[in-house]
């Protein structure tokens, strides 16, 4: 029988044993501890990429607690680090949305366009023209996803059907609607949000049946989303459940 004096100390976890542990984690809090024992140790050890994921995993766990304004914080140290600062700038904007602080949000989301690499960049622009169709900003809108549309490839067919919904919501016409409508629905992106700027549409120019049909398959998908998902897709859910709720009233 081995003896008592035999057994050595436990190993030292190492920074990327606790993003282990925060990403197995079970909840917010257990996820918030992990990451900030891995951030607490020596600032040496931590290598850049890690630590962009391990606050990564803090601003996940303050954003499912609804500490909106901490996470915003936590974005901002990612950003600060190098690695991913786009992803970490749209992070940051998604806290701020969720804040209540939109025009905070905007800036954030245009340093997310600004530090994007090429491959990202149309779906970083057509993030901001959505956050500035919601506050009123249609001409903003408008550019912000011609700039999008510069780099979009796969995501083609939801920029333009995007952009075919602002200007409809502007009271502007559309030219080739029912084509815009069709490659989104047949494109892999008319999943999703596609759904919903496909409902949004319909809706807009009177498809009754179509509306139903695509707004609420929007809502089915995101019945179960994270409360993380939730508080980002907050005027998303509102305006497909106001839509919604006119059809169901006709």
């Amino acid at each position: 029988m081995a003896s008592s004096d035999s057994i050595g100390p436990a190993p030292r976890l190492l920074p990327e044993d606790y993003l282990a542990r925060a990403l197995r984690a079970d909840d917010p809090e257990g996820r918030r501890r992990e990451a900030e024992l891995g951030l607490a140790l020596p600032a040496e050890s931590i290598e850049a990429d890690t630590r962009v994921l391990l606050l990564r995993q803090l601003y996940l766990a303050e954003m499912a607690e609804r500490r909106y304004r901490k996470a915003a914080e936590s974005a901002a140290l990612m950003a600060s680090v190098g690695p991913l600062a786009d992803i970490a700038h749209h992070d940051r904007c998604r806290a701020l949305q969720a804040a209540g602080d939109v025009q905070a949000a905007l800036g954030a989301q245009r340093l997310a366009a600004r530090n994007a690499p090429p491959r990202r960049r149309s779906f970083h622009y057509w993030s901001l023209a959505t956050l500035q169709h919601f506050s009123g900003d249609i001409d903003g809108a408008l550019k912000s996803l011609d700039k999008g549309l510069r780099h979009a490839q796969a995501d083609r067919p939801l920029l333009v059907a995007h952009e075919a919904y602002v200007l409809l919501d502007a009271g502007e016409a559309v030219e080739d609607l029912q084509g815009i409508r069709t490659d989104l629905a047949t494109a892999k992106c008319g999943q999703g949000y596609g759904q919903l700027v496909l409902g949004l549409i319909a809706h807009a120019i009177g498809d009754a049946p179509a509306a139903r049909t695509h707004l609420r398959a929007f809502l089915r998908r995101n019945a179960s989303a994270d409360e993380v998902k939730q508080a980002t897709l907050r005027e998303e859910l509102r305006r497909a459940r106001l839509a919604l709720a006119e059809l169901e009233s006709d």
